[in-house]
């Protein structure tokens, strides 16, 4: 016999399943699909003519390959979110099956340095993805490391490509790492040594040696952000795979696109909008409408200071109020105004107060963040001062000072 609280468990499942307009949601987040998926994705993606000139340029880049040639090493650029690295392996897995076609041997080896690390680490990772060597935490020189490379590739043949995904994210030692494969690997093996590099960095190449760099025959290309054209055309992909038929309204997938392509052109966090937004929809039993993407992506923005918010230090967040709730004189607040507010909040929340020079280090680092925008102005005879300004939305303002009170055990009426 069912008791009330299993039945009201039971209605809620029936209520979410009858109301529920993501069906496949593995289409809208792709770290939930496999890699074929993700690749039929993008051949629907690429098919509506998105990212053409970055095919055109990547193929003709590999064109020689199959005329015996030596294409120099690529370096692919761009902001998060613009389909680098899933294009440079769909491209890589194409040109694959036609070198196999024409009997071209043609290796590729996908080294993901998405976490920073140092030399050895990454060398270790390359040499293992070869099967040269196995996972090593200490007791083998570098040295041994690239021995065991050069000799696993030593007998190969045709087309070696190594793909190095975040490749400024070799930390410790890179021109050690990039001398072996830029000028010592191309040297001890046949095969011709093609090197592909991916970074949000445009600039990653600066620090190396200048001698890696004069070796390094490189072409660089840029990954636009998507414009909102390109931003429909991926979003109306994803509302077909993942969602039931007929729950989007008109003007839905514009108006997120446009979104998107106004303020970072990031196919993930459009995708992330859409997925917020019919999770807003299934909770009011609706379809999605253009008021649940403007609430959907309030959301989303109040959540990213929210939780930046709550793993702060308690000195941060003191400030952080002070710069809220301090009465400006004028357009903006002075650090000395803020500061008597920073102070009277500490007294009440039992923090010693750090001293106006520590503060001001403080605003600055707010500033960093994007909570506040803090600007050092010259007041003459008076000596220097910073203004602050708020950038927020109100309600985003209101909500981080809410979260700042409860993380203090606090409410407005005690700090009157």
């Amino acid at each position: 016999m069912q008791t009330k609280i299993q039945s009201h468990i039971r209605e809620q499942l029936y209520e979410a399943f009858k109301n529920a307009i993501v069906q496949s949601p593995q289409y809208l987040d792709d770290e939930q699909l496999s890699r074929e998926g993700q690749f039929d994705v993008l051949t629907e993606i690429f098919n509506a003519n998105v990212r053409n000139r970055e095919i055109g340029e990547i193929t003709r880049h590999f064109a020689p390959v199959f005329q015996g040639g030596h294409p120099v090493h690529l370096s692919v650029l761009g902001k998060t979110g613009t389909g680098k690295t899933i294009t440079l392996l769909y491209l890589l897995h194409e040109i694959a099956q036609l070198c196999k076609e024409q009997s071209i041997s043609f290796r590729q080896y996908h080294l993901d340095l998405c976490c920073a690390a140092p030399c050895f680490r990454a060398l270790n990772n390359l040499g293992c993805l070869m099967g040269a060597s196995k996972y090593y935490k200490r007791g083998i020189s570098l040295d041994d490391l690239m021995r065991s490379i050069e000799t696993k590739l030593r007998k190969a043949k045709g087309y070696i490509v190594v793909f190095i995904d975040e490749a400024d994210n070799v930390r410790t030692d890179p021109d050690s790492f990039y001398k072996f494969l830029i000028k010592r690997l191309p040297q001890k093996i046949e095969a011709k040594l093609i090197l592909l590099f991916s970074s949000n960095r445009l600039s990653w190449t600066e620090n190396l040696d200048p001698r890696i760099k004069s070796c390094l025959k490189m072409r660089e290309l840029i990954f636009d952000p998507y414009n909102a054209n390109d931003l429909q055309h991926i979003l109306n992909i994803r509302v077909e795979k993942a969602l039931r038929p007929g729950m989007v309204d008109e003007g839905v997938v514009p108006k997120i696109a446009a979104y998107a392509s106004r303020t970072h052109g990031d196919a993930r966090k459009a995708v992330d909008l859409l997925t917020r937004s019919a999770q807003l929809a299934e909770k009011k039993g609706e379809k999605i409408t253009l008021d649940c993407v403007d609430e959907a992506y309030g959301e989303i923005e109040k959540d990213k200071y929210l939780a930046m918010i709550r793993t702060c230090p308690k000195q941060l967040q003191a400030a952080l109020y002070a710069a809220l709730t301090g009465k400006a004189r004028g357009r903006a607040l002075h650090t000395g105004d803020a500061y008597i507010v920073y102070e009277n909040f500490c007294h009440t929340a039992g923090l010693p107060p750090l001293t106006q020079r520590a503060f001001t280090d403080l605003l600055s680092e707010l500033d960093m963040y994007g909570f506040i925008r803090a600007r050092t102005v010259s007041r003459g005879r008076y000596g220097r001062t910073k203004e602050i300004y708020l950038s927020a939305p109100p309600e985003i303002l209101r909500a981080m000072k809410r979260s700042i009170l409860n993380s203090f055990d606090l409410d407005e009426v005690m700090l009157a």
